[in-house]
């Protein structure tokens, strides 16, 4: 004896297509509509992932991810609706609702903190204002720099000329002592002058466009040390491999060159002055590192070492402005990298930086 299959199945699932009687347009209906909103569904959380790859700087980032999850798993229940119209397998189709129930749970519960904060965050035209206002300020710094700059040269310049005349044309019959303030007095008028200089590259560093390129930081880093090798005691520098990355090459090697000569200063008094020039991975970045042995510095004090004129150093036990890591913090945040710094006394010192890709 043969049952119908309707009878043949009643005791168990049937699929939706016998809810519509197999009619094709009732079930072209469906799966035309349940197909387009699952593709709907699933291209948004591939946007909202590769938006968030690319801006990590974002506040609340990590809720574009449960956006992400919760709407990839309102598409699988769609995609299940297909499925569940010739196979009956709705223990699979309530799970998969379960688990996309429990997603919308989650993130409307962190949602609801967050909307108060998002709210004063500041909006498209404060933006604009700030930026205006930012923009007019550093206008205004830049006159500020060039004029005070310009107004310091010709003293500066005045000041080291009238001495040198009167080394050159007294300087036999000056007394010692005489001779060795006219000597203290043109130190010091090189000295300002180099503030000035640096000052002055400073302040200029704002209105340069970043050229970016590949850069090999391996050639870099081998050519800066070749070139300060020139002009300190010999040293021994140890460079490791240094993964390329894009940036501006004339920064970067300059920021190359402040740290690297910054470790060949601080190191050369040592009996046996070391420098190792490296890489790691941390956290899914490239971190380079310029370390040394030298004279080092108290951790207490690092906040100040990347500020404009802070030096942790008497001038008469090395020389420098106490521009050149100010410098270099600036270069690397254009580059939306990191800087910072570790140390102590007599110990060495080694500086980290980022430059992402």
């Amino acid at each position: 004896m043969h049952l119908h299959p309707l009878l043949a199945q009643a005791e168990s699932f049937l699929p939706h297509g016998y809810c519509y009687l197999w009619r094709p347009g009732v079930l072209g209906l469906h799966l035309v509509s349940d197909s387009i909103i699952t593709l709907s569904y699933y291209s948004i959380p591939i946007g909202l992932v590769w938006f968030v790859q690319r801006r990590r700087d974002l506040p609340f980032n990590w809720m574009f991810w449960l956006f992400a999850i919760f709407i990839a798993g309102c598409g699988t229940t769609h995609l299940m609706e297909i499925w569940t119209l010739w196979h009956p397998d709705y223990w699979l189709a309530g799970a998969t609702k379960a688990v996309t129930a429990l997603a919308s749970i989650g993130t409307a519960v962190a949602l609801v903190p967050l909307l108060p904060k998002a709210a004063r965050l500041p909006s498209p035209t404060q933006l604009a204002d700030s930026n205006r206002e930012l923009t007019r300020a550093n206008r205004e710094l830049e006159t500020f720099s060039y004029s005070v700059s310009h107004d310091l040269r010709a003293p500066v310049r005045a000041i080291d000329g009238f001495a040198r005349m009167l080394e050159e044309d007294h300087g036999a019959t000056l007394a010692p002592e005489g001779a060795r303030l006219l000597a203290v007095i043109r130190d010091n008028a090189a000295h300002m002058g180099k503030l000035i200089d640096d000052l002055l590259a400073f302040s200029r560093l704002e209105r340069k466009e970043l050229d970016r390129s590949t850069l090999d930081f391996t050639e870099m880093a081998q050519g800066v040390v070749n070139e300060l090798q020139r002009g300190h005691q010999p040293v021994a520098v140890a460079i490791g491999p240094l993964p390329a990355a894009r940036g501006d090459r004339a920064l970067i090697r300059q920021v190359l060159m402040n740290l690297i000569g910054n470790a060949f200063k601080f190191s050369e008094r040592r009996p046996a002055p070391q420098i190792e020039i490296g890489s790691q991975h941390a956290d899914g970045e490239t971190v380079y590192f310029v370390k040394d042995n030298g004279a080092g510095f108290d951790m207490q004090y690092a906040d100040k070492l990347f500020g404009v004129f802070q030096r942790l150093h008497r001038a008469e036990e090395f020389e420098g402005t106490g521009v050149g890591l100010a410098l270099a913090k600036r270069i690397i945040q254009r580059h939306g990298g990191r800087i910072w710094c570790e140390g102590r006394v007599n110990g060495g010192a080694t500086f980290y930086f980022t430059i992402p890709n």
